[in-house]
């Protein structure tokens, strides 16, 4: 049901969108404007199909051959493709590796359409939560204590506990609403995200990263020479 609704969202905009454009005068500004809504809703859309597709083909990728990648460029790659839909949300994004570590091992195009219906569901919950002219939102990695690297998603939104996340877990399927603390359209994201994680690597789990909470998922490193 949650999935069902945040998929909805983006098709509802398009169409309000498409009646907008058809009672105005077509002046070029508005055209121009619904149509950039329109591109970022279907991209959002678009991001969320691409992640339960994933996720409903875990048990092949986990037959692929992973490949060793540096953090920095999966994060840059996240931060691409998310601009124009943080700029919407007047968001400001923010790479910010900590230390210096090898390469890790993982399925990249999995781990970058992750992190992607990720962050954007961070971005909309901050923006839901609380109510700032400017928001900012860090795509994060550090070396965790384990010898791993906790890379994820970092920004100030509320009710992303271990204790919220298992009681979640527990209500897929059961309930509309499985993270009550969430705003509506930003739950679907989360969960898809983590059980995407789950299925390749490890859960989502709360963490850290300088003054920041967030979710991150912990990936193993490759015996490769250092990076940045």
């Amino acid at each position: 049901m949650a999935l069902s609704y945040d998929l909805m969202q983006p098709l509802v905009q398009i169409k309000t969108s498409l009646e907008l454009m058809e009672s105005s005068d077509f002046a070029r500004p508005t055209v121009t404007q619904q149509a950039n809504t329109m591109a970022l809703s279907t991209q959002t859309g678009l991001q969320l199909a691409e992640a339960y597709r994933l996720l409903l083909k875990s048990d092949e990728i986990l037959n692929l051959p992973l490949e060793a990648v540096p953090v920095g460029t999966i994060l840059e790659e996240t931060a691409h493709q998310l601009s124009p839909f943080a700029k919407q949300f007047s968001t400001e994004l923010i790479i910010d590796i900590q230390g210096r570590f090898a390469p890790v091992l993982t399925h990249q195009p999995s781990l970058a359409t992750t992190l992607e219906v990720l962050a954007g569901s961070m971005i909309q919950a901050q923006a839901a939560q609380v109510k700032r002219d400017k928001y900012q939102l860090v795509l994060g990695a550090h070396k965790t204590a384990e010898g791993d690297v906790a890379t994820g998603v970092f920004c100030q939104v509320e009710g992303l506990s271990d204790r919220s996340l298992k009681a979640a877990r527990r209500l897929v399927g059961q309930a509309r609403q499985p993270m009550p603390a969430m705003p509506p359209g930003s739950i679907s994201g989360i969960l898809i995200a983590d059980m995407l994680c789950a299925a390749l690597w490890q859960p989502l789990r709360p963490s850290a990263h300088r003054s920041l909470g967030g979710l991150a998922v912990n990936l193993p490193l490759t015996s490769q020479l250092q990076f940045v």
